[in-house]
């Protein structure tokens, strides 16, 4: 009965997800026959998923005013794209 309660938390499925991109990266960092460009910019896209996960999830930023909300989610970008770029370009 527990289980089934757990189970239906929208954080535990959230939680989930996150421990399944944690191993996607992990993978694509491991084994992988992907050129390492694309490696590393497939694992710094998943790391800012699970940034965003955990903003809104993990420290209740769904019900933050919209205002907050947006600035996390333009921040998020800003920075995930900055270090693409670097990575790309630099």
């Amino acid at each position: 009965m527990m289980l089934k309660t757990l189970l239906r938390d929208r954080t535990t499925i959230v939680w989930f997800v996150l421990v399944a991109a944690t191993l996607a990266s992990w993978t694509l960092g491991v084994g992988h026959e992907l050129p390492a460009r694309y490696a590393a910019v497939g694992i710094i896209v998943i790391a800012f998923v699970k940034v965003h996960f955990v903003g809104r999830y993990f420290m209740e930023l769904r019900d933050a005013p919209t205002a907050l909300k947006a600035v996390f989610g333009a921040w998020n970008v800003a920075v995930a794209a900055l270090l693409i770029g670097l990575y790309i370009f630099g």
